[in-house]
């Protein structure tokens, strides 16, 4: 074959007259090309859709701090404002905190409610201020007896509860309980 052959086979052939060159028939958009562009578009729309929802959860699932909803809060009440000496009070803690995703991660949940020590001692030995559990969000009750030891005369403020998710210290708000030792 010649040179002018195979440059014809590459280009393919054109015709002598140059205006028939350049003219083509416009070619018809069909409903095919529509739905086919259209699926296209919602198959990439729900991929990152699921992408975006599964890196979410994810961080969520990974990161107890990031899975508690905002301003998580506790109740802390006693069945007395003012005790005696030797008074055993009955204290009840309340710690509402939810996750995010639903259902909520299943988290290992502490709850530790501290209490002025240097007024105050467990009434029984086997009771507890510390609340274990594995579970999901909500509310978690805690209730324990204290016997007044000392402070005569004086009022001793109970501190917040701490709440750990798995081993993660989530801050709680809500004021502290007041408890006033009256003398006898």
């Amino acid at each position: 074959m010649k040179i002018k052959e195979h440059l014809n086979c590459i280009r393919g052939w054109l015709p002598k007259e140059s205006n028939m060159a350049y003219m083509h028939k416009p070619s018809k958009p069909s409903w095919k090309t529509y739905w086919k562009t259209l699926s296209i578009v919602m198959v990439v729309i729900v991929l990152v859709g699921i992408a975006f929802v599964g890196v979410r959860t994810y961080m969520h699932y990974s990161n107890p701090a990031m899975d508690v909803a905002p301003s998580p809060y506790y109740e802390k009440t006693t069945n007395s404002t003012t005790v005696a000496i030797e008074d055993i009070i009955e204290v009840n803690v309340w710690v509402h905190w939810h996750g995010y995703v639903l259902p909520e991660f299943k988290r290992n949940v502490k709850i530790v409610d501290p209490f002025p020590e240097r007024y105050f001692s467990l009434a029984r030995e086997n009771e507890t201020n510390v609340y274990q559990s594995q579970g999901y969000g909500g509310s978690y009750p805690l209730k324990y007896l204290l016997r007044v030891d000392s402070g005569e005369g004086s009022s001793a403020e109970f501190p917040a509860p701490r709440l750990y998710l798995d081993d993660v210290e989530i801050p709680l708000s809500d004021t502290s309980t007041t408890l006033k030792i009256a003398i006898r």
